[in-house]
């Protein structure tokens, strides 16, 4: 019950701060009442992690402070109340057919899965590695702390912010309902998007089409940002949008939001900043609503660039610590940023930064299985594909109207965000387009139907629209089954997490048997959410602490790194012996047989290959308790 009085006090708060901020720029009376909705939740979503950001600076992650600012939020809804009257959709209404029932059944059954995996514990591995571990160490502290840690931790936080009420007030089931309804944001606007462009039926099947999407179903309901920040860049192209073709510096405002949103959601929100600004900075009428949307987007998205600033020097750390220079950072050095740097380039990049494939990615990341995309469980589907004839098609067919259309801005913003990210060498990984498959989405639907429409292909499209659907639902259930599983056998949180989390076997002991004086390192990152000790998570290329790089071989220099930390186990895995390697991650090896540390627990666990599938094999584990003494190799 009180996970659900959480999720219904989050979901009032975020829509009242929206609907407060829609109600002073003046937009009200241009929406519908779905879109008056759907808008104000997903800016109010952004506003809460705004704020939340200086309530945890000024360390105030008390339950007082934060049920204050919720309130504060849900006093908002008074804002619609009113307000001028809401415009009607543009489209009319059919009456209720056949494949709208079909329609709507493929959206409940994804929203049935979405629910079980709600109410099962989380068990993503980077949720459970910094999207909720965070959280959990935030609330713990009662503080927002720098994480001196790289791409993990010394990164854009936004959406991290909003789970941390989520957290502190519901409990884990509160979070991950939370990540439940946040993760629906992105289709609830879509749909209302699309009402202005097509009819219920078909907006109903971009709904369901985006929601069951791999890539979706894959990161809707953890704690990943990726989903999340698709609310922010839907929000900021069509407001752009809106501002250019209508003249309007409202939704250039609006615009701001979402670009800031979307740079304080992550660093690759920086490339859509550029992508949507210049959509506008193109118009005749570009320089009033050019530094509106610039100015918003500072005042709304630059707070972890200053954060990050103040404690490393580079504010979009660690991409400029090159020119900057480590100077006295402990947790960093040239030879932590040299290691990082041959990280991403060895496995971040799939294909060769070329025109070619830049136009091959989208055909390559969607059939096939290149590692470096990860397509194989966070892929786009098959809808964008199988319209493409219908869209490139109805795109000529209208070419002389396109400059003139709303969708023309919204397209050309998609567009160029997904060339610069392709020539700037990001991560390949298919997930991080994400933030702009709505509008890609969305952009086809409406060119492939006008098409089809104007040709009497209504019935091909659909039945391609439902092949996509069938498809996707086949892989929903696939993924779906393992949480449908527990929500059904009765299982207990702690079998579930057994079977699902790698390693997680030597959680409970070390959860009831180290002290909250000790001090645990590890490298299993999938494990720190569910630590209820203090704990060091290493990493080999995101922090120079311990240093755990390949190329280190000093146990010495790593039993006094780990004593630095306050370090009193660790917990590692393998083999034992003293015939293994020693270098890197084994550095413990000798300090083990030189007696400077002694084992406290052996394990057999399990390492999970796929939850999905339940492909697991058994592992051996133990935890290392540090010797107060001198050592002597």
């Amino acid at each position: 019950m009180t996970a659900l009085l959480t999720l219904a006090f989050l979901i009032t708060s975020c829509t009242g701060f929206g609907a407060a901020t829609l109600r002073a720029a003046g937009v009200l009376g241009d929406l519908t009442k779905r879109e008056r909705l759907t808008w104000a939740f997903v800016i109010g979503y952004g506003i809460l992690g705004w704020l939340l950001f200086f309530v945890g600076i000024v360390a105030l992650y008390q339950s007082l402070p934060l049920l204050l600012l919720l309130g504060i939020g849900t006093l908002g809804l008074f804002a619609f109340v009113g307000a001028p009257a809401p415009t009607a959709d543009a489209t009319e209404v059919a009456a209720w057919g056949s494949l709208d029932g079909i329609l709507a059944t493929a959206l409940a059954i994804v929203v049935a899965f979405d629910i079980i995996e709600g109410l099962a514990p989380p068990a993503d591995a980077d949720s459970l590695a910094y999207h909720f571990a965070l959280a959990k160490q935030f609330i713990a502290a009662e503080r927002l702390f720098f994480v001196e840690r790289a791409l993990d931790g010394a990164t854009p936080l936004l959406n991290q912010m909003t789970y941390i009420p989520a957290l502190a007030f519901g409990g884990e089931k509160g979070l991950t309902l939370w990540a439940m309804v946040s993760g629906w944001g992105a289709t609830a606007l879509l749909y209302s998007i699309s009402r202005r462009y097509l009819d219920r039926r078909w907006s109903l099947a971009v709904a369901v089409v985006f929601l069951s999407t791999p890539a979706i179903v894959y990161g809707g309901g953890s704690g990943q940002v990726e989903v999340r920040n698709a609310m922010f860049a839907t929000l900021a192209a069509l407001s752009a949008a809106r501002a250019v073709t209508l003249n309007s510096q409202r939704y250039a405002v609006l615009a701001g939001l979402g670009v800031g949103f979307f740079m304080a959601g992550k660093y690759i929100g920086l490339l859509f900043a550029f992508a949507c600004g210049l959509s506008i900075l193109l118009q005749r009428r570009w320089f009033v609503q050019g530094l509106i949307l610039t100015v918003v987007a500072l005042i709304a998205g630059s707070q972890w660039y200053i954060w990050n600033t103040i404690h490393t020097g580079d504010p979009f750390f660690p991409l400029l610590m090159d020119l900057v220079g480590t100077g006295n950072l402990a947790f960093w050095n040239p030879e932590q940023q040299a290691t990082l740097k041959k990280m991403l380039l060895d496995e971040g990049q799939g294909v060769p930064l070329n025109v070619l494939w830049l136009v091959l990615y989208p055909f390559f990341a969607t059939l096939s299985g290149y590692r470096e995309f990860e397509s194989g469980r966070t892929g786009f589907g098959p809808y964008v594909l199988l319209l493409l004839p219908f869209a490139v098609a109805g795109a000529w067919k209208f070419r002389q109207r396109l400059r003139h259309h709303s969708l023309f801005i919204v397209a050309f913003a998609a567009i160029l965000f997904y060339v610069v990210w392709f020539f700037t060498g990001s991560s390949q990984r298919v997930r991080h387009l994400v933030p702009v498959m709505p509008l890609v989405v969305l952009i086809f639907t409406v060119a492939a139907h006008r098409c089809a429409r104007d040709r009497g292909l209504l019935k091909p499209l659909m039945a391609a629209t439902l092949v996509t659907v069938s498809i996707q639902l086949a892989g929903l259930a696939v993924f779906g089954q393992n949480y449908v599983r527990y929500f059904t056998s009765g299982e207990s949180r702690e079998a579930f997490l057994l079977r699902n989390v790698d390693g997680f076997g030597v959680v409970p002991w070390i959860n009831n048997n180290l002290k909250p004086d000790d001090r645990l390192y590890l490298i299993s990152r999938q494990l720190n959410y569910h630590l209820d000790i203090p704990y060091f998570y290493a990493h080999v290329q995101g922090e120079g602490w311990i240093d755990i790089r390949q190329e280190a071989n000093n146990p010495l220099l790593f039993l006094d790194q780990l004593r630095g930390r306050g370090i009193s186990h660790l917990l590692v895995d393998g083999d034992i012996s003293p015939d293994g390697p020693v270098n890197g991650l084994y550095q413990w090896r000798p300090l083990l047989h030189a007696g400077c540390l002694e084992v406290a627990k052996s394990f057999e666990t399990l390492s999970i290959g796929s939850r999905s599938l339940g492909r697991a094999k058994p592992n051996i584990a133990h935890v290392l308790k540090v010797k107060n003494k001198k050592c002597i190799l």
